[in-house]
């Protein structure tokens, strides 16, 4: 995490002095040139950040992607830092301990872990590996049909902890809670499929 954080400030640090520094200067001839600001009377242009954002979201990606394939990360602290929630403010929309929801709750728990995962628990669904009921490992993500009136094939989302059990923002009422996880449980039998996004 620390050498992820390290790339990632050293790549911003280059980002900002090249918005700070750095112009396009466009010749009559059309050539282009960097260079410090200067008096012209040619046109001036400030270099585009666009190149240095797309740089920084692949190394940022390649090193994700190094990482996750290694088994570098510590699922041992992002299950703790799961736990540490419990009990916590269910908010519709939340992705913040002030108040999460059930995809923000996840979503929050692997980007401590520096992998962003996308918001909603149907696009959650569609990243990682598929993994079946009996190979279930502590981190994978359990989806849920719990609201069929919405149309979509998953509505809900949680992390297994082991044990046939998950970690959950289960619902205004109930904040964020364990609960059972067996075939006949309430959740196995809403159960639509796991996905395992850490080795």
């Amino acid at each position: 995490m620390k050498k992820l954080l390290l790339i990632l400030t050293i790549l911003t640090l280059n980002l900002l002095a090249t918005q700070n520094n750095i112009l396009i200067i466009k010749n009559k001839d059309g050539k282009v040139q960097k260079g410090k600001r200067i008096n012209h009377n040619e046109n001036i242009y400030y270099e585009s950040l666009l190149k240095e954002q797309s740089e920084i979201l692949k190394a940022l990606d390649k090193l994700q992607k190094k990482r996750r394939n290694s088994g570098n990360y510590d699922k041992s602290a992002m299950l703790k830092n799961a736990k540490h929630y419990l009990g916590g403010k269910y908010v519709w929309g939340g992705t913040q301990p002030k108040g999460f929801d059930c995809s923000g709750y996840v979503q929050y728990l692997y980007k401590k872990e520096g992998i962003q995962i996308p918001r909603t628990a149907l696009q959650q669904s569609k990243v990682g590996k598929d993994v079946t009921w009996q190979t279930l490992k502590k981190g994978d993500l359990l989806f849920f049909l719990t609201d069929r009136k919405r149309g979509i094939p998953v509505t809900h989302v949680g992390m297994y902890l082991g044990n046939h059990k998950f970690i959950h923002a289960a619902s205004r009422r109930l904040g964020i809670i364990i609960s059972p996880f067996t075939p006949k449980s309430k959740y196995g039998k809403l159960f639509v499929k796991a996905t395992r996004i850490i080795k």
